[in-house]
């Protein structure tokens, strides 16, 4: 995965419904991932530019997709696209990734809400207010920090009450995301190396 090819963008699939039955994904009518478990990345795979009909089935089933969705994909991009429920129904949430990574002995992070019955949100990271007010469905942009551990709270924004607490390393010239999944009171924030990490 160290070199794009050309014309061609990264996609991969987070499960993100809570308690959600596996899934398989299918690109245009054709298999992109199978057996995909609630909080279970896919990996990166290869999609050529272009517009793109994502279709998600209950495992081992292929009568009526839970959801569909035409994604417009562009050249050298990166996509993390949760699977997510919206207003009730199945949808399909493309994030696109930042390109580089940082330098200088530094890390970057970004954050997504993705727990349907949790209220807007802060992250503070050693007691410090980085983000604020992150609704379910959004998603940051990404902030620059020394790599080192961080005591990382997610916070209540309307009354400033912590609800998670977590012991977090950022390496050196990392680029991440954490991704806030489940449903209270059962919630996980998952760390994940995004994509340029692994293009350098």
């Amino acid at each position: 995965m160290r070199n794009f090819k050309e014309n061609y963008s990264l996609v991969r699939i987070l499960h993100a419904i809570p308690e959600g039955e596996e899934v398989d994904v299918y690109i245009n009518g054709f298999p992109f991932y199978n057996d995909i478990r609630f909080a279970q990345f896919t990996p990166y795979i290869y999609v050529p530019e272009g517009s793109h009909i994502f279709s998600v089935y209950l495992k081992d089933t292929k009568d009526e997709p839970i959801v569909e969705k035409t994604v417009d994909v562009k050249c050298n991009e990166l996509i993390t696209m949760p699977i997510i429920i919206n207003n009730g129904k199945v949808d399909l949430l493309p994030i696109k990734e930042e390109m580089g990574v940082p330098t200088g002995n530094t890390s970057k992070f970004k954050f997504v809400h993705l727990v349907p019955d949790a209220p807007d949100v802060n992250i503070l990271m050693d007691n410090q207010q980085i983000f604020s007010n992150v609704k379910y469905m959004d998603y940051t942009e990404y902030e620059e920090l020394d790599p080192k551990e961080y005591k990382m709270d997610i916070e209540v924004a309307k009354n400033n009450t912590i609800a998670l607490t977590n012991k977090i390393n950022l390496n050196p010239n990392k680029i991440y995301t954490f991704y806030a999944i489940g449903k209270i009171p059962n919630v996980d924030i998952i760390q994940t190396l995004d994509g340029a990490t692994f293009l350098i």
